[in-house]
């Protein structure tokens, strides 16, 4: 077997570019070659090499090479090579303190022709249109060319990586285009689907073609491939985006059950190199650091041989989530909390001492680098008023990455499970029970940090998985669409910034919806039809 993790995506670019180039000078060859006849009948060249579509989908081999077509597709900077993880910027989290594209959402100026909102538009589609390929593609594959299991697998696969692209379109935009078939560029794009016959579809194919299909553990040698855990969870996850908890529970507490996956014991080392394809991962994007056009724009790998640096410039963590991270003994750092009166030390100069692990663990403080004699990091005031900079996903290391680094990204980790069946379970019995209690501690008992007192009731056991998941995938991907799923985004973030303040005066319904891309509207006449999102022109 091809180990999948190097062999393949070392090639995958390089492949689908040669299938985009053949395909756009197609009707030039075409008459080139009648020139060529006219001239001489007796001349005839065929390029042994050629990798057009019509010589590909023979083998097993096409098959995982188009299949990895699919994971590169996830792998731009627009998607998970690095903007993923910036979603933090539209909330609580963190802000920009440059314009590296979300300074629009921040301002609530973002419209139709905004950048960003096309580049995720196109690039989750570009994401479709390629699982749509594989998925056509070796469905039809001879017997003798891919024996049926391999089919089955590849083909779901493709098919989750397809769903898990919809499922964020879908959270994004509401209603959205389903394509079922590669559209090509003369092909009439359809209208948008409604949201909620979206996740029936979903739902279906998940539970039909897609978790029967894949293995509940992914061998060494084919790591970055994807287990039948990781389709249990976006199915989970799916029924969580239509608040049918009672599904989603189940669905989260199969994964629970079966007991294939636990958590890293270190949640700081977890964000790098040496913590990827760890016991608590589900479903990465694997990236190679110093190979061209298969490194990754979202970590840090900081020289020490350069002059101190602010780690992820670009982007600042709040004071708001640094202030939220509890002491080590359970109680917060400032007052008017679920938790009670703050810590004695919350006022002290060592603000930052016996917190929760992961604030150190996610966050630089001027504490930091103070304290530990941190020559490496600048960390100051000057920009944003704020003394924060971003570490998760950060290392110190001499090493210098050309072409981008060697990060893997985390997009479905044990964790979230374990949180995600805490929050529908203690929606479905209306007071959390023990099974509650067992998921939410596993995550604190990484940390050391104390067991949530019994006795809690519905309310009080929500909010607390509200901040619990905070904590845990700050500075990830997760916050925004949690804020949005909870339908708190404007009450969560309007605090922070006063009426005074010009950043984040976040309005509904437009800060929850994203507008269609014009062009997109221009050329698709179903959408044009359906009409913008509200809120937007």
């Amino acid at each position: 077997m091809l180990d999948f993790n190097r062999h393949i995506f070392m090639r995958v670019s390089l492949l689908h570019n040669t299938m985009k180039e053949m395909k756009r000078i197609f009707l030039g060859c075409c008459i080139w070659m009648m020139i060529l006849l006219t001239v001489s009948c007796d001349l005839y060249l065929e390029d042994p090499n050629n990798m057009g579509e019509k010589n590909f989908w023979k083998t097993e081999q096409d098959a995982l090479y188009g299949l990895a077509g699919v994971f590169s597709a996830y792998q731009v900077n627009a998607l998970m090579g690095k903007k993923y993880r910036e979603f933090d910027h539209v909330t609580d989290n963190a802000q920009t303190s440059q314009n590296q594209g979300w300074l629009d959402f921040e301002l609530e100026a973002h419209h139709a022709q905004t950048g960003q909102v096309r580049n995720f538009w196109q690039n989750y589609y570009n994401v479709v249109h390629r699982a749509n390929e594989v998925i056509r593609n070796v469905d039809i594959m001879p017997v003798e060319a891919i024996s049926d299991e391999s089919r089955k697998r590849i083909v779901a696969e493709a098919m989750f990586l397809k769903a898990y692209a919809y499922h964020d379109l879908t959270a994004l935009w509401g209603d959205v285009p389903l394509y079922m078939e590669p559209i090509g560029p003369f092909d009439t794009p359809v209208g948008p689907m409604r949201q909620v016959d979206l996740v029936a579809h979903f739902v279906t194919e998940l539970k039909a073609d897609i978790i029967p299909n894949l293995p509940p553990l992914v061998p060494l040698s084919e790591r970055g491939r994807i287990p039948r855990g990781a389709a249990q969870a976006l199915l989970g996850k799916f029924y969580l985006l239509e608040d049918d908890y009672q599904h989603a529970a189940d669905a989260f507490g199969d994964i629970i059950a079966e007991k294939i996956y636990t958590l890293h014991p270190d949640y700081g080392k977890l964000f790098t190199p040496d913590g990827e394809f760890s016991s608590e991962s589900l479903f990465e994007i694997n990236f190679e650091g110093d190979v061209f056009d298969q490194g990754e724009s979202f970590s840090v790998q900081v020289d020490t041989l350069l002059a101190p640096r602010i780690p992820s410039n670009f982007w600042r963590p709040s004071r708001d989530l640094a202030d939220s991270y509890l002491f080590v003994d359970g109680r917060p750092a400032i007052s008017g909390t679920i938790y009670g009166d703050a810590h004695p030390q919350g006022s002290t100069n060592d603000r930052f001492k016996d917190r929760d692990p992961r604030l150190r663990a996610t966050l630089y403080t001027r504490e930091d680098v103070k304290s530990n004699g941190d020559v490496y990091w600048n960390i100051n005031t000057n920009n944003m008023n704020t003394s924060f900079a971003a570490k998760k996903y950060s290392w110190i290391s001499s090493q210098q990455y050309d072409y981008g680094g060697p990060q893997n990204y985390y997009v479905i980790r044990y964790a979230d499970v374990l949180l995600m069946y805490a929050e529908a379970q203690n929606e479905v019995l209306g007071a959390p029970d023990q099974s509650i209690y067992d998921a939410v501690n596993a995550i604190r008992d990484r940390l050391d940090m104390p067991h949530y007192p019994e006795g809690l009731t519905q309310d009080e056991m929500r909010l607390r998985i509200q901040d619990e998941r905070r904590w845990e995938f700050a500075l990830e991907h997760q916050r925004f669409f949690d804020l949005k799923r909870w339908d708190i985004l404007v009450e969560k973030v309007y605090p922070m910034y006063p009426p005074a303040n010009t950043r984040k005066k976040y309005t509904r319904p437009k800060v929850y919806t994203w507008p269609y891309p014009l062009d997109e509207m221009d050329r698709n006449p179903g959408l044009k039809k359906h009409g913008q999102n509200d809120g937007y022109h």
